[in-house]
């Protein structure tokens, strides 16, 4: 006769050991990977555990909510940019204006290229009644982009080419923009799903030239320094994102 226990325990695959942060690697890899295929909404902590093969006391020792989850994605999304963009910046020659500006242009490039995944955080960020989440989203980007900025102005103030009368407040400020762009992220990727590009690259690139402006105001240069827009770039995605 055949032990029935074995051959339940036969077909229930071992959980593999992992040490704590790479657990949580893999929770936030089942996440994320559920996040852009199903959106926000349409996925549960339920569907979280069952992709990625774990129990619900595993999955709380490391996430208090699905919100958590949120934040861990948007932390490796802004990772990866800010990789690409510091990479860019170190093999430009010049100065550290040149260098700021070779930055800001490979991240446009870099988030042209992510379509799908820039879809997803508009779609969580832009949804009505989600200001949370909006909140939530920009805190931790701006959070992890922070310090790449003020070692960045660090530079510039150390060249003699940027004018500032605090870092920290000027690095506050430069990322205190992004809570602001709501109305008009709304408006441009409404354009964009509807089919006018012109409008949408028009909307999104006529706040960040304002942008760019108040950005040489105060880091002290001269107006049109920063390049801070990229019209080509913000096309090239919002087409991305109305196709995705």
């Amino acid at each position: 006769m055949k032990d029935s226990s074995k051959t339940e325990d036969a077909k229930v695959p071992k959980r593999l050991r992992m040490a704590p942060d790479e657990r949580q690697a893999h929770i936030l890899d089942a996440a994320q990977k559920l996040f852009f295929a199903h959106g926000w909404d349409d996925v549960t902590i339920a569907d979280v555990l069952n992709e990625a093969g774990i129990s619900k006391g595993g999955f709380y020792h490391h996430f208090a909510a699905k919100e958590d989850l949120l934040d861990g994605v948007v932390l490796r999304f802004t990772t990866e940019a800010l990789a690409s963009a510091k990479a860019a910046r170190a093999v430009t020659s010049g100065g550290a204006l040149e260098r700021f500006n070779a930055f800001l242009a490979e991240t446009s490039r870099w988030k042209a290229e992510q379509g799908p995944r820039i879809k997803f955080f508009m779609d969580v960020m832009l949804r009505p009644g989600n200001d949370v989440l909006f909140s939530r989203i920009t805190a931790a980007a701006s959070a992890a982009a922070m310090p790449v900025l003020l070692e960045m102005i660090a530079y510039g103030v150390d060249e003699g080419a940027f004018d500032v009368p605090d870092m920290n407040l000027v690095g506050e400020t430069i990322m205190a923009m992004s809570q602001g762009r709501r109305a008009v992220l709304e408006s441009a990727f409404q354009a964009a799903e509807s089919g006018d590009l012109d409008r949408a690259t028009a909307c999104l690139d006529h706040r960040m030239v304002a942008e760019g402006a108040l950005i040489d105001r105060i880091l002290g240069l001269p107006r049109g320094s920063v390049m801070l827009s990229n019209p080509t770039e913000y096309r090239l995605m919002l087409r991305a994102i109305a196709n995705g």
